[in-house]
């Protein structure tokens, strides 16, 4: 789920947008993926940031921001239980598929090109056979406000389109963070009608966003 905009001020804590249940934020709609698909996930460079392939040693510096309370503020799931338990998590996702076969679960640190090579935050990927993907993301309370989640989702997307095929991008918000969905218009997201909603379940309270 999108969380919180950062460039006004806020990021969407857990995942910018709310990410959906899965590898990285999908759910529902599965289909076995050609085996031909981008096996290996690419590193993406903007302008401020590097998008690294989330590794597990990525875990000790979004613990601390993942357990922000200001992160959580418009997200469903909690913070992470133990640093341990975010490192077990980032190593499933390392596999960078559903067990099943049937998802790309593609996430990205989000690195400053110009920092201490600490991550800031992540955005992320759930694609499926269909060509549609969820996307979700989240930056630290630090960096809100710099066009960081913007730029990084931006750019997230842009791969999604040219080398995943991905025909639709999907995303949830909750309808209080003015900021989020905010964002996702900026890229040219447009909040889906009631009966798209209903069809992908989206839960009471949330806005589902489309790109096409």
């Amino acid at each position: 789920k999108a969380e919180h905009d950062d460039d006004d001020g806020t990021v969407p804590g857990g995942e910018a947008v709310r990410a959906r249940d899965g590898g990285a934020v999908g759910q529902g709609h599965r289909g076995i993926l050609g085996s031909t698909q981008c096996a290996a996930m690419q590193t993406l460079h903007t302008q401020r940031l590097t998008l690294a392939p989330l590794v597990v040693a990525h875990a000790d510096a979004l613990f601390p921001i993942l357990a922000d309370p200001r992160q959580l503020e418009y997200l469903d799931e909690g913070a992470p239980a133990s640093l341990e338990a975010l490192r077990e998590r980032y190593r499933k996702l390392e596999s960078r598929r559903s067990g099943d076969g049937r998802e790309h679960w593609l996430n990205w640190a989000l690195l400053l090109r110009e920092g201490d090579g600490h991550a800031i935050g992540f955005v992320q990927a759930t694609v499926q056979e269909d060509r549609r993907a969820w996307v979700a993301y989240e930056v630290a309370h630090s960096r809100w406000g710099q066009g960081i989640a913007t730029e990084a989702t931006r750019a997230m997307v842009e791969h999604l389109i040219a080398h995943y095929a991905v025909t639709q991008l999907m995303a949830t918000v909750d309808q209080r963070n003015q900021r989020s969905w905010r964002l996702l218009e900026r890229l040219g997201f447009a909040r889906a009608d009631a009966k798209q909603t209903a069809a992908l379940d989206v839960q009471a309270g949330d806005w589902l966003y489309l790109r096409t």
